[in-house]
């Protein structure tokens, strides 16, 4: 997670908390869990309702999981296992230097901005319903895509992020023109 030059300063600062969380039998593989799931719930939660701010605080709190999880596995006596070690990387998702990085954000925001349109209308009592890709389209392409690259379908991942990234933008102008046709 961080820079080979960070490790060692952040690993002599985190050791204390380190280990108190083995003398409390907490494992890697539930730190993983929880900085994974948390971090999740908290961008769906936070970011659709337009509550940037707070949806970070709390996405970066439950980040912080990630440097604990690793080093929990290596002091633990259980040591590093090849299911935490697949735990931790999925829950990650994505490496940094992966190309797909910049698409699958350019996704996210869009697709949580698709989601905000509609919140923010409906808030001014505008019905905004409608776009090509609404969130049970978007779901179930990201589905097929992260379906097929874990069956090994070469290209599979990229080509979904690219077609979830179009019909968001898309869907996004969609319900802008929708906003606007209502208030005038």
């Amino acid at each position: 997670m961080l820079q080979r030059s960070l490790r060692d300063p952040v690993a002599k600062l985190i050791a204390p908390l380190v280990k108190i969380l083995i003398k409390l039998r907490i494992s890697a593989n539930l730190i993983s869990t929880i900085g994974g799931v948390g971090s999740t719930i908290s961008a769906l939660y936070f970011f659709p309702k337009g509550e940037f701010f707070t949806g970070v605080l709390w996405v970066a709190g439950f980040v912080i999981f990630d440097l604990f999880d690793g080093a929990v596995a290596r002091s633990s006596s259980k040591g590093i296992s090849k299911w935490g070690a697949v735990l931790d990387s999925t829950l990650d998702f994505i490496e940094n230097d992966d190309p797909l990085v910049p698409l699958i954000i350019i996704a996210a925001v869009a697709a949580f901005m698709v989601s905000y349109i509609k919140a923010r209308a409906e808030s001014l009592n505008i019905v905004c319903d409608g776009g090509i890709a609404e969130r049970s389209e978007r779901l179930i392409i990201a589905l097929v895509a992260y379906g097929l690259h874990g069956l090994e379908v070469e290209y599979a991942m990229a080509i979904g992020i690219w077609v979830l990234v179009l019909l968001s933008i898309i869907t996004m102008a969609q319900r802008m023109l929708i906003v606007y046709k209502a208030v005038k």
